[in-house]
């Protein structure tokens, strides 16, 4: 998977997050021919399981946690935008912190 700049931009995140579910809906045979970045996790045939790999992934190619403080619950992902803002809240945080 795609290691991430700290700077990259918001755009750039969303297509890493929405290759990354592409490719785990591909894995289990989902066919996904497109979606936008307000469709729901769960009716796109993420699983809580493949949620959980997600964020593996994620955390691997992005290099953040947005999940580690309190901020942000994983409770409250819904959607690839709702990732996207998450990861990149993370990031920009992670590069200020340098």
């Amino acid at each position: 998977m795609l290691i991430i700049d700290r700077s990259v931009n918001e755009e750039a995140l969303g297509m890493v997050i929405q290759d990354a579910i592409k490719n785990l809906l591909m894995e289990d045979e989902h066919d996904l021919s497109s979606f936008s970045p307000q469709d729901q996790l769960v009716e796109m045939g993420l699983n809580s399981l493949m949620f959980a790999q997600l964020l593996v992934e994620l955390e691997s190619a992005v290099g953040v946690d947005p999940f580690a403080d309190s901020n942000v619950s994983i409770t409250d992902m819904h959607s690839v935008e709702d990732l996207t803002t998450a990861y990149s809240l993370a990031l920009h945080a992670a590069a200020t912190d340098r």
